[in-house]
């Protein structure tokens, strides 16, 4: 019997080394949600960035949602005050993120007691295909709400994530640019490439389109009731919400529009007003202003945060320009005009 269990416990020491080296290496910074290591794996920054919130609930009462893009949107054009009211900002952004992921990141923070004032969401291809769901299935994008609902299941499929060799290197590594991104992250949520507002003036070839998916049609679809239940919540409790298309770039927004984006930007104008960024303009229409295919740089994003917060709004075909289940229609013409 004693044989037997030395035999056993000799099988579980491999299993134990594994699990010990997953958690310490913690590929997607779960297991060390307070004190994040910069490595090239990307973090889990729904989890990660929604527990320091809440366990932070004074720091901070006006949040930026939205997917990846947004991290773009940099604190030198935020607004500093809300009805006589400091605002202390806090950049959410998540890859991938959805309008459901970012109305259920907000009911959590007033179940947790945070005073939210103020809301910035960024909506655009995204919105109109990704879902909850297919986000919680994603080690990258699992959401801090399914957490909640099964800290073992959590923890448990992220012990198993297999521990990467390169990162362990990065984990070991860590060096002042490192340390520096770690103290921003926990200031405003973003690293130092986010936070350079300077106009970009080096030329280069337009990139490829990354690829989306389709917008069914349907207006009952999750991103649409998703962005309706977000206006009603905020409505309910007092919080000055925003909403704004990215601008995204030439390629990527002209097989957005092939896949039904006007008849989102439509279906989404039934529910919210905004500030649409998206088109063919300038911006749009030059690699300079954007790090890859998919994310415009803080040049633009200050931009975009004149806009929101200007007392004066913009024109439908302008850069920025406020829409209304009123002229929704005028700028979809404008929009179809140009692709032509």
């Amino acid at each position: 019997m004693k044989k037997l269990f030395l035999k056993l416990c000799l099988c579980l020491i491999p299993v134990f080394l594994y699990l010990g080296l997953s958690y310490y290496i913690d590929v997607f910074n779960v297991f060390h949600y307070r004190n994040i290591r910069i490595t090239e794996a990307a973090k889990n920054d729904n989890y990660i960035k929604t527990r320091y919130v809440i366990e932070n609930p004074t720091r901070f009462n006006a949040f930026i949602l939205g997917s990846s893009r947004v991290g773009n949107l940099p604190p030198d054009g935020l607004l500093q005050e809300l009805d006589d009211v400091s605002l202390s900002w806090y950049n959410m952004t998540y890859p991938m993120g959805c309008p459901r992921d970012n109305l259920e990141t907000v009911k959590t923070f007033l179940a947790s007691g945070v005073d939210v004032k103020m809301v910035i969401v960024g909506i655009d291809e995204i919105s109109m295909y990704n879902t909850y769901s297919s986000n919680s299935g994603e080690m990258i994008e699992k959401q801090y709400q399914e957490y909640a609902k099964n800290p073992a299941r959590f923890f448990y499929d992220y012990l198993l994530v297999r521990p990467q060799m390169s990162v362990f290197k990065d984990v070991l590594t860590q060096d002042d640019e490192d340390r520096d991104n770690v103290r921003l992250f926990y200031e405003y949520g973003v690293e130092k490439r986010n936070l350079s507002i300077e106009e970009p003036t080096e030329e280069r070839k337009m990139e490829s389109s990354l690829g989306c998916g389709a917008f069914n049609g349907d207006e009952e679809f999750e991103g649409i009731c998703a962005l309706r239940d977000l206006a009603s919540l905020c409505e309910q409790n007092g919080i000055e919400l925003r909403v704004f298309t990215s601008p995204i770039l030439q390629t990527t927004y002209t097989e957005a529009v092939s896949k039904g984006y006007f008849d989102f930007l439509r279906a989404v104008s039934r529910e919210i007003e905004f500030y649409n960024f998206s088109g063919l303009n300038k911006y749009t229409t030059d690699m300079k202003y954007y790090f890859d295919a998919s994310h415009y740089k803080p040049y633009i994003g200050m931009i975009i945060e004149d806009s929101i917060f200007s007392d004066e709004k913009k024109e439908y075909h302008e850069f920025g320009g406020y829409i209304t289940n009123e002229n929704i229609d005028s700028l979809l013409m404008y929009l179809e005009d140009q692709m032509k």
